[in-house]
């Protein structure tokens, strides 16, 4: 098969596995949906629809047990796994590419669990799993098409961006993330292998996931005012990212991989699970509460559930846990942007909260993943938002831009 394929012309080859990737990443990302639908049933029973009611309808006692027992078993599942193989991250695979291939059923299974632990109420994102898998599919395709190393590289690249489309419905947030945080060149053929795949993979995912936008909120109109507005929130959640982002960052570099994962992991769903037990908010990867946020719904002590969500992240990160950080960044985000709306009205200053919440967004996920453009295209993606409110959004971005650059001088 392998020397059948050859025979073909390398334009042809480097075509049929774009192609490939995209209808085998959405397919990917139709498992994935599949998956943590299934876990959330079986472990808190209802439909699914409405997460926060789901989580509440459970009871405490049984999301008690669901996140203790979920610790023990994702505890003993990465010991084992991380004893025998080696987990490499998009960022290894393409450097590592033409050198050393990693193990198919291993990264496999280590992505299942990353979505179980999600559909269980972890708190991390999901969206680390399916870019990995398509990370993992593209290696394959490349190698087995015969591809450049050059061109292998790319294709990991567009796997990981095509993932991040399947599992959020944003194509374009996601071609702009492979270019600006896996740091793909820009050239006409990477731009077309990017988005055809991305796009593809987001057409495959579309009649099982559907078209709706993860966040329901009306459009949001802005004014003047609102770049006062944009230029306040990027002063004052700008450091709060950074902070998030060093401590996600030093957890997941010195996340537990020996043994003491079997005890420090199980502590840290306990600790999870203990709070679920009486604020059903703090689970899940941040979509609860972002939604609570952006649907109106109150939030007692919102500074405290932040911080506590966002220590949350780091414990599960740093204790062995493995997971994405771009659902938390934006629900935190989101809670930061609002919080300093409310401030401000306090003082007699008045300005839209939907839209500080939108800059807050913005601002957190620009920071945390390094990637302001795509954190614009994310934020009007997940909300269904009419991108003529990108104006506000990217001088947001753009002063926090500048606030992390003189930060990383100062470093």
């Amino acid at each position: 098969m392998k020397a059948r394929l050859q025979v073909l012309p390398y334009g042809w080859r480097l075509l049929l596995a774009t192609i490939t990737l995209g209808i085998g990443t959405g397919l990917v990302g139709i498992a994935c949906h599949y998956l943590l639908e299934g876990v959330q049933w079986l472990a808190y029973g209802q439909d699914g629809s409405d997460l926060i009611q789901q989580f509440k309808q459970a009871g405490g006692l049984r999301r008690f047990l669901v996140l203790s027992v979920t610790g023990i078993l994702a505890a003993g599942f990465w010991y084992v796994l991380q004893k025998h193989y080696k987990i490499l991250s998009i960022r290894k695979q393409i450097d590592l590419v033409g050198n050393t291939d990693p193990v198919p059923l291993a990264h496999l299974l280590h992505a299942v669990m990353q979505i179980v632990i999600v559909g269980a109420g972890a708190s991390v994102g999901k969206e680390a799993a399916p870019r990995e898998v398509g990370a993992l599919i593209a290696g394959r395709l490349g190698k087995i098409l015969s591809l450049t190393i050059k061109e292998r590289r790319v294709l990991i690249a567009c796997g990981a961006g095509a993932g991040l489309a399947a599992v959020y419905q944003v194509p374009f947030a996601s071609s702009l993330f492979v270019f600006e945080t896996l740091g793909l060149g820009y050239s006409w053929q990477n731009i077309l292998l990017v988005l055809a795949s991305t796009y593809l993979a987001n057409w495959i995912v579309q009649p099982i996931v559907g078209h709706a936008v993860l966040y329901h909120l009306p459009p949001v109109s802005w004014s003047f005012n609102s770049f006062f507005h944009a230029i306040l929130i990027a002063l004052l959640v700008t450091p709060l990212a950074l902070v998030f982002s060093y401590l996600t960052k030093r957890a997941s570099h010195k996340r537990r991989k020996d043994e003491t994962i079997l005890w420090a992991l199980p502590l840290a769903f306990l600790v999870l699970a203990s709070l679920a037990f009486f604020f059903p908010v703090f689970m899940g990867n941040g979509q609860v509460l972002a939604q609570a946020l952006l649907s109106n719904q109150p939030i007692p002590y919102l500074p405290l559930t932040l911080a506590v969500k966002g220590l949350l992240v780091y414990l599960f990160l740093r204790n062995g846990a493995y997971g994405g950080t771009l659902t938390p960044s934006f629900a935190l985000g989101v809670g930061a942007g609002y919080l300093v709306t409310l401030i401000f009205a306090a003082v007699g200053i008045h300005l839209n909260p939907t839209l500080g919440m939108l800059l807050g967004a913005t601002v957190f996920l620009g920071t945390t993943l390094q990637a302001p453009l795509t954190a614009i295209a994310l934020s009007i993606g997940f909300t269904g938002q009419p991108w003529s409110l990108t104006i506000p959004l990217v001088l947001a971005a753009g002063v926090s831009y500048m606030i992390r650059k003189r930060w990383e001088k100062k470093r």
